[in-house]
């Protein structure tokens, strides 16, 4: 199978591959630097690496490293960027593993995780190693500024996730600790991947502001969005059933919204229900619920607000192609019906 036909074929989202077409030959770059880092004479890191990593997934932070650097205007060495897109999925992939081994999770995608699969010890192990990989990639580059932005994503991201743990089945979290969590676990990731872009282009530090901006923002509202459609979207195409935030404890916005806007007999409903493991039954009643206080309606419009101003961050650099698919990625994301 050709590279090419790897990542059209894999990709969890049509949609989101057809955006992204106009970096298509660096992303099949960059899935040939993958496949090369995560060779080992240990057979099981390469099984498993390979298992997680033809799962299906979006590319959407190597994308866009590779997009943020072309949106800048100025040459950009394709020898330093692809080994830098490659790093940031090695370090999305790492993520994914271990979130899967805390949150006890045996099916991502429609497939078996790869704890499901290998068992946890190996599982976390290999998450390392592509960690390892990725900041190799990064000492390889060189570059002390994008060493230090992906350095401050993995501290983020390890605070965003023991801060996730910590409010697990709590009722009482609040919205401000929720968009704590996500720009954590999320928006931080998506922002310096998209510095980290700029900066291998050496564009200038307002060019490189206005691309992390668009980063944060893109990165709040397609966690937004992604949570509401935990609760609305088609479980078929999601890999997941509805609800499965709410099965592992996860009180993500919809839910927070309509526990403050409910009247106190439909809040104790709700408590009874999320306090106890939530059975499927009951599901749909919650979502009921959220429904009834705009909990969704509010979600989508908290998402669209974050969407418009990452689209005005890129008022500010040169009209091109790239810049028309960063400004399409901004509409695609909380429009998406999944």
């Amino acid at each position: 199978m050709s590279t090419t036909t790897t990542f059209v074929t894999r990709s969890a989202d049509p949609h989101i591959a057809k955006l992204l077409e106009v970096v298509l030959p660096d992303l099949q770059a960059v899935e040939e630097r993958i496949q090369q880092e995560i060779s080992s004479p240990v057979r099981t890191i390469w099984s498993l690496g390979g298992h997680v990593l033809s799962s299906g997934g979006k590319r959407l932070r190597p994308a866009l490293v590779c997009l943020s650097a072309y949106a800048t205007g100025l040459p950009v060495d394709r020898n330093r960027l692809i080994p830098l897109a490659a790093a940031a999925e090695l370090m999305h992939t790492a993520t994914l593993i271990h979130d899967d081994v805390v949150d006890n999770t045996t099916t991502r995608r429609g497939r078996p995780t790869a704890s499901a699969l290998f068992g946890n010890g190996v599982t976390v192990l290999t998450g390392d190693y592509l960690l390892a990989k990725a900041m190799n990639l990064l000492a390889e580059d060189g570059d002390i500024a994008i060493i230090r932005t992906i350095s401050q994503i993995a501290i983020e991201i390890s605070e965003g996730e023991v801060l996730q743990m910590i409010h697990t089945s709590d009722a009482s979290i609040s919205e401000q600790t929720y968009f704590d969590i996500i720009r954590k676990k999320t928006a931080v990731f998506i922002q310096g991947c998209c510095r980290a872009g700029a900066l291998v282009a050496g564009a200038p530090e307002p060019v490189v502001d206005a691309l992390s901006r668009y980063g944060y923002h893109i990165g709040m509202a397609f966690q937004i969005a992604d949570d509401l459609l935990d609760y609305i979207g088609n479980p078929a195409r999601m890999g997941k059933p509805v609800g499965n935030d709410l099965r592992e404890g996860k009180f993500t916005l919809p839910l927070i919204i309509a526990l403050r806007e409910s009247t106190p007999t439909d809040r104790e409903r709700l408590l009874q229900m999320i306090e106890a493991p939530v059975k499927d039954g009951e599901i749909q009643q919650v979502v009921e619920i959220i429904r009834r206080y705009d909990g969704f309606a509010q979600t989508q419009a908290i998402a669209a607000h974050h969407a418009r101003q990452a689209m005005e961050a890129l008022g500010s650099l040169p009209p091109s192609t790239i810049r028309e698919s960063l400004t399409a990625l901004c509409d695609y994301i909380v429009e998406r019906e999944v």
